[in-house]
């Protein structure tokens, strides 16, 4: 899917839920064929795997955590009548 997307025209593509071998070989093969493209790893990552991710491949490397599992605080501005 991500050959599909940067062949379609995309600047970043996800490389989501990938064990950290099989990312840094899939991300490879990509940036070969398409280096101008932004690879970004993303999927169960945290701060103490987040080594066995990093690659010349990759180069941007997320982590879910920081914006999943809090309390929100609605900000609307709906006027009740």
């Amino acid at each position: 899917e991500a050959m599909i997307a940067a062949e379609a025209g995309a600047d970043v593509v996800m490389l989501d839920n990938f064990e950290p071998e099989q990312l840094k070989k899939d991300a490879k093969v990509f940036k070969e064929k398409f280096p101008h493209v932004t690879v970004e790893a993303s999927g169960g990552i945290t701060m103490e795997t987040m080594p066995d991710y990093f690659s010349e491949d990759v180069d941007v490397i997320s982590q879910g955590k920081l914006t999943q599992g809090y309390d929100c605080v609605d900000f609307s501005l709906k006027i009740v009548h």
